[in-house]
């Protein structure tokens, strides 16, 4: 596929990109310690007509790239003439040092979704969310903010979304996943800062680190394309592979406080009941120390997979208040 020609710059200016066209871009941000720049890669489709603007962003934690395939992807499908009404940007890598060391932080060892709005006189990691917010995201009047869990973790494909929005709420539906959870924005957030300024922002979830599933790529790309139909840009025809999806109003996550072998039972999407056996810490030795049971009825969001657990660890993300939704389509 040929995109139109490279650009690198500091400022980030729509208009300078074609309409009709998708452009690849590279966005200085900072410079390293050495004086060499700091780039963010990046994918503008322009239709040919005006709309609204989609911003995606993916690896903000740099050890989690589903994101960066499901834009890959994403643009491949819109093609070299975007057929669409606005305009999508994709930023495929927004924390390249953390990508490039392997690292869920910044190089300076803060977390970039901890940072926002930033501040041009702050850390290293503040001032680079702060550029990327006033360069890039103030365009945008829809978010996606493209995440999975951490190491040691597996999550089901969730959004994370304020379902007290009727907007927000109905994008959520639209992505099809397994489920969504009620969580209002927190403004250090990225997601929180954009819904501050007004811009319509989720949070997709899309499963685990350091790989790329296709299947859930898949899914993800498809409730893009809805949202897409759902807000003018296209005229895609929606669809939901699932017919419900769990809709969480609360959310825990579920902590030993005894160290050691940690097995956890529940399987993900698994639904538990209060006082249900979820999982038991041995030590070394095989001895059984302590076991753990749920605290009120819920449904499996994320569990550990580490069973090396000191005291403190995550056991499970318990999805609390639960109900099913049906994965309706229709306009609000």
């Amino acid at each position: 596929m040929m995109y139109n020609a490279i650009k690198s710059d500091k400022a980030f200016d729509l208009s300078q990109f074609p309409k009709g066209k998708v452009s690849k871009f590279w966005l200085h941000i900072i410079n390293n310690g050495i004086g060499e720049p700091i780039r963010i890669p990046m994918l503008i489709a322009r239709g040919t007509e005006d709309g609204p603007v989609l911003g995606l962003n993916a690896a903000l934690h740099g050890n989690e790239l589903n994101g960066i395939n499901v834009i890959q992807k994403l643009f491949r499908e819109i093609g070299e003439a975007p057929q669409i009404n606005g305009t999508v940007i994709g930023i495929l890598v927004a924390n390249v040092p953390g990508v490039l060391l392997g690292q869920r932080r910044f190089n300076d060892d803060f977390d970039l979704n901890r940072q926002a709005p930033g501040s041009e006189t702050g850390i290293p990691s503040s001032i680079y969310v702060n550029r990327l917010i006033e360069r890039v995201v103030k365009h945008f009047d829809y978010f996606l903010d493209l995440h999975t869990t951490g190491f040691g973790k597996e999550n089901c494909w969730h959004i994370r979304a304020d379902i007290n929005d009727s907007v927000t709420r109905q994008l959520a539906v639209l992505q099809s996943p397994e489920a969504i959870l009620h969580s209002t924005p927190d403004e250090q957030s990225l997601r929180g800062h954009a819904s501050s300024l007004g811009i319509k922002s989720l949070t997709l979830e899309i499963k685990d680190p350091m790989r790329f599933q296709p299947e859930v790529v898949k899914d993800a790309i498809a409730g893009i394309h809805n949202l897409m139909s759902f807000i003018g840009m296209t005229e895609y025809v929606p669809t939901c592979p699932l017919d419900y999806t769990w809709l969480c109003k609360s959310s825990q996550w579920v902590r030993s406080n005894e160290g050691g072998i940690l097995t956890v039972f529940p399987e993900l999407m698994q639904t538990v009941a209060k006082g249900e056996k979820i999982a038991e810490v041995r030590n070394i030795f095989g001895e059984k120390t302590k076991e753990f049971f749920a605290p009120e009825n819920g449904i499996v969001i994320a569990k550990n997979i580490n069973p090396i657990a000191q005291t403190g660890s995550g056991i499970l993300n318990l999805g609390t208040k639960i109900e099913k939704i049906p994965c309706t389509m229709e306009k609000l």
